[in-house]
C-alpha cells in the first residue's frame, strides 16, 4: 500500500513539475558507502546512502546519482528519477536516501589468511588452534596522472579474549577490557607510490597476528575517507624554502669560482688572491646547510604538525561519534554483542534491556575511544612523519654531502694549489680543470637535487591535498554541491557451525 501510494504521488509530481520554479541544487551532501564483503575482501554488496542538506528549505531538490532502486530512509517525500537526474519533493527538509550500485570501488581490499605460516581459506581456519596470520592490503585504483588520491583507513576489529593471545598488529594498536580485545589501525594505500619516501612503504596493509584456540573471526570495518592534510598543514613546509635558495646560492657561488680558476691563467699576483678569496667564500658558506639547520627545520615540521593536529581533536572526536552514531549495522552489531556479555555475567538466559543498554554503551565508548586515537594518531602520523620525513631524509643527505665535499675535495685541492703556486701554469691549469669537474659533477647535481627532487616533493604534497579535497562523491553528485565521502567496508564475523 506505501509503495502505491508513493507511485501516486510520484505521478502527481511528474505531472506538475513544468508549473513549478526549476529545483535547486542541495548546497552540499554527505555520502556513505556500506561495501559488504565476501572472506577474501572481494565486495559482495555495495549499498549508498545520500544526505541532501536542505539548509536553505527548498521546496525541491535536484540531485544527480548512478544508484538503481532508490530508497526514500527518513521520510515519505516523493521523487522523480530520469536517467541520473532525481527531483526530490524535499518539502524544505533535508533528504536521506539509499541505493545500490555496482561501480568499482576506488579501494579495494585483499584478505590473506595463514596458520602456521601455511596459506587458509577462512573456512578452513575456523575452529583451529595454532598461530594466524591475516593480512588485509588495501589496493588504490584512484590514480591521477602520477598520484593516487590520499585515501586513509581506519581498520577496527574485536577478538574474545579467552581464545586468543599475544595479540600483534602493524600501523595501530591492541588494547583490552578484560573480556573483548580491540583492534585499531592504520593505512593509507597508494601514498608510498605518489611520495616514493621509504618509510611509507608498507603503509597500504595491515597485519593481523594472534594465537588462537577454536579460531573465529569478528566483524571488521574499514572506514576509507580522502584525507592527508588541511591546506593549513602546508605551512610546516615553508622552511624548505630556505634550503632552495642556499642550494642556489651554492650553485651560484660554484660557478663563480669556476670562472675565477680560469681567471687564475692571466698572473701569478691573482692567482694567490683569488684562489684565498675562493677558500674564504666556500668555508663562510659551509655551515649553511650543516645538521642543525636540518634538525631545526625537522623540530619545526614536527611541532607544527602536531599542534596543528591537537587543535583538530575534538573535532576528530566528534566525527568518530557521529559516524557510530550513524551506523546502524555497527550498533546492532554491539546491541548482539552487549546481550551475549550481559547474560553471560549476570549468567542468566536473556539480559533486561536496561542491562543491555549499559553494557552496549561501554562497548561503544571502548570503540569510540579506539576509533578516536586511531583517527586522531592517523592524522598526526601521517602530518608530522611526512613533514618529518622529507625534512630529516632530504636536509641530511644535503648536508653530509655537502660536508663531505668540502673536507674531501675542495679544501684538499684548495690547499695543494696554495703550496704548488710556484708551478704557475702547472696550477692554473690543475685549478681549473678541478674546479669546473667539482662544479659539474659535486655542486651542480647537488644543487639540482635539493631544488629538483625536494621541491618535487612538497609539490607533490600540496596537489595530495587538492586530490583529497577534490574527491567529492563515488556514485554521482550534483553541480555546484559540495559533497564529503566515506566507505565503510564490512566484513563479518565468522564461526565455525556447531
Amino acid at each position: 500500500m506505501k509503495k502505491i501510494l508513493r507511485n501516486s504521488v510520484s505521478l502527481v509530481v511528474a505531472g506538475v513539475i513544468a508549473l513549478v520554479p526549476a529545483p535547486v541544487y542541495a548546497l552540499s551532501q554527505d555520502e556513505t558507502v556500506y561495501v559488504k564483503l565476501q572472506a577474501s575482501g572481494t565486495a559482495e554488496e555495495i549499498s549508498v546512502v545520500e544526505h541532501l542538506k536542505n539548509d536553505l528549505g527548498e521546496g525541491e531538490l535536484f540531485d544527480q546519482t548512478i544508484l538503481q532502486d532508490l530508497e526514500n530512509l527518513n521520510g515519505f517525500e516523493s521523487f522523480v528519477v530520469d536517467g541520473e537526474n532525481v527531483t526530490w519533493a524535499a518539502g524544505g527538509k533535508d533528504i536521506y536516501y539509499r541505493g545500490k550500485t555496482q561501480k568499482e570501488l576506488p579501494i579495494q581490499l585483499e584478505v590473506k589468511y595463514e596458520l602456521d605460516g601455511e596459506q587458509k581459506s577462512l573456512d578452513g581456519l575456523l575452529g583451529a588452534d595454532g598461530k594466524v596470520k591475516i593480512i588485509f592490503k588495501y589496493h588504490n585504483l584512484s590514480r591521477v596522472d602520477d598520484l593516487y588520491t590520499p585515501f586513509v583507513v581506519a581498520f577496527a576489529t574485536t577478538l574474545d579474549e579467552s581464545k586468543v593471545q599475544h595479540v600483534q598488529v602493524t600501523n595501530g594498536k591492541v588494547s583490552s577490557n578484560g573480556k573483548k580485545i580491540a583492534v585499531a589501525a592504520v593505512a593509507a594505500p597508494g601514498l608510498y607510490e605518489s611520495l616514493g619516501l621509504e618509510e611509507l612503504k608498507d603503509s597500504d596493509q595491515i597485519t593481523l597476528e594472534f594465537q588462537t584456540e577454536n579460531f573465529e573471526l569478528g566483524d571488521v570495518y574499514s572506514i576509507v575517507t580522502p584525507k592527508l592534510l588541511d591546506k593549513a598543514d602546508l605551512e610546516t613546509f615553508s622552511e624548505l624554502d630556505s634550503l632552495y635558495a642556499q642550494a642556489d646560492q651554492l650553485s651560484n657561488s660554484s660557478q663563480q669560482l669556476v670562472a675565477g680558476s680560469n681567471s687564475l691563467l692571466a698572473g701569478v699576483v691573482e692567482l694567490r688572491n683569488g684562489i684565498a678569496i675562493a677558500k674564504s667564500q666556500l668555508e663562510s658558506q659551509a655551515p649553511a646547510m650543516n645538521a642543525d639547520l636540518v634538525a631545526k627545520i625537522k623540530q619545526s615540521a614536527h611541532a607544527a604538525a602536531e599542534q596543528k593536529i591537537a587543535t583538530q581533536s575534538e573535532a576528530i572526536r566528534t566525527s568518530v561519534k557521529q559516524q557510530l552514531a550513524g551506523n546502524s549495522l555497527l550498533l546492532d552489531a554491539l546491541n548482539r554483542e552487549a546481550a551475549v556479555l550481559c547474560a553471560a555475567d549476570l549468567q542468566i538466559p536473556a539480559c533486561p534491556d536496561e542491562a543491555v543498554a549499559q553494557y552496549q554503551a561501554k562497548l561503544q565508548q571502548g570503540i569510540e575511544e579506539q576509533l578516536f586515537q586511531s583517527s586522531y594518531g592517523l592524522a598526526q602520523s601521517v602530518a608530522v612523519q611526512t613533514a618529518e620525513a622529507t625534512a630529516e631524509s632530504v636536509a641530511l643527505q644535503v648536508a653530509n654531502t655537502i660536508q663531505s665535499i668540502f673536507t674531501e675535495k675542495v679544501s684538499v685541492s684548495l690547499s695543494t694549489m696554495l703550496s704548488g703556486v710556484d708551478q704557475l701554469l702547472g696550477g692554473a691549469s690543475e685549478l681549473s680543470n678541478g674546479m669546473t669537474r667539482f662544479d659539474t659533477e659535486g655542486i651542480q647535481p647537488l644543487a639540482d637535487f635539493v631544488t629538483g627532487k625536494v621541491k618535487v616533493t612538497a609539490d607533490k604534497i600540496e596537489r595530495l591535498v587538492k586530490l583529497a579535497e577534490e574527491y567529492d562523491n563515488y556514485a554521482g553528485i550534483a553541480e555546484d554541491t559540495s559533497g564529503s565521502t566515506k566507505f565503510i567496508l564490512m566484513l563479518d564475523e565468522k564461526k565455525r557451525q556447531s
